[in-house]
C-alpha cells in the first residue's frame, strides 16, 4: 500500500476518550529519519513511569496557542499509562491510546512531526531527536512495525494547545499529526493555530495526517 493511501487511514481521537481502534496509517510518522531505533528492550511499565516522575526536570519549551508563541513550563516528568503495554524504555506508545489517566482532568496537546523534510530553522520547538525537557526519550511503534521498533526515538516536533488553562500546570495528553509538506508547516507555522490545522486538512488533507492517538502526558503550564 502507498504511504499516501495509509497516512488517510489514521484514526482520530479527542482527549478524555479511548480510542476504539486505529488503522495501521501511523506507519507514516516512520517516514522520517528521527525515528531510529535506540538499543535495549523495554521496561516493565510501572518502572518506567516511576522513573520518569524521578528524574524530572524543571525547563521551558515554546508552544502555540491562538495566533502566538507560548513558553510551557514543564515542572513534572511525563507518564504514559498502562494500558496498552510498551516495549519502549520510557513506557509510551505511539498509534494506540490510554485506558488510564494521571488525573481527573487534562487538555489535549498537538505534537506537529514533520514527514521527510528539514522545517526551517526556529519552527521546531524539540529540534533534537530524542531530547526534550521532561519528555521521553523513546516511543514503542511496534503496534505498526513489528518485532526491533519497540524503541524508536522520539521525533523533533512542535507544539500547539487550545487553551492555557488559565496558566495553571496540568497534565496534557499527547496526540500526534504528521505534516508532509513544508509549505504547509510554514502554514501552520505562520498560523501557530489548531484551526490552521483543521483548515490545512479541508483544503489539501494529503498534507496533513489525522489525529494519532499515544498513552503519553506531558506536564506543564502555558506561560504568556
Amino acid at each position: 500500500m502507498a504511504l499516501t493511501e495509509q497516512l488517510s487511514r489514521i484514526g482520530t481521537r479527542r482527549a478524555g476518550m479511548a480510542l476504539t481502534g486505529v488503522a495501521a496509517a501511523a506507519l507514516a510518522l516512520a517516514a522520517g529519519p528521527a525515528f531510529a531505533a535506540s538499543p535495549g528492550s523495554g521496561m516493565a511499565m510501572g518502572a518506567a513511569m516511576g522513573a520518569a516522575q524521578n528524574h524530572a526536570m524543571v525547563g521551558n519549551t515554546a508552544g502555540w496557542i491562538d495566533g502566538r508563541t507560548a513558553t510551557f513550563h514543564y515542572t513534572k516528568n511525563f507518564v504514559c499509562m498502562v494500558p496498552p503495554a510498551s516495549g519502549a524504555t520510557s513506557g509510551c506508545e505511539l498509534g494506540a491510546s490510554y485506558d488510564a489517566i494521571p488525573a481527573a482532568a487534562f487538555d489535549p496537546l498537538y505534537v506537529l512531526v514533520p514527514l521527510g523534510f528539514t522545517p526551517k530553522a526556529g519552527t521546531l520547538q524539540c529540534p533534537t531527536a530524542g531530547q526534550c525537557v521532561d519528555h521521553p526519550h523513546t516511543i514503542d511503534l511496534s503496534r505498526v512495525f513489528g518485532a526491533g521498533t519497540a524503541n524508536a526515538l522520539l521525533p523533533p516536533h512542535s507544539h500547539i494547545v487550545t487553551t492555557a488553562n488559565m496558566g495553571q500546570s496540568e497534565w496534557w495528553n499527547v496526540i500526534v499529526i504528521g505534516v508532509k509538506s513544508p509549505t504547509t508547516w510554514n502554514r501552520i507555522a505562520s498560523a501557530k493555530s489548531y484551526q490552521e490545522v483543521q483548515e490545512e486538512r479541508v483544503h489539501d488533507s494529503a498534507t496533513v495526517t489525522d489525529n494519532i492517538p499515544t498513552n503519553l502526558f506531558l506536564y506543564f503550564s502555558v506561560k504568556h
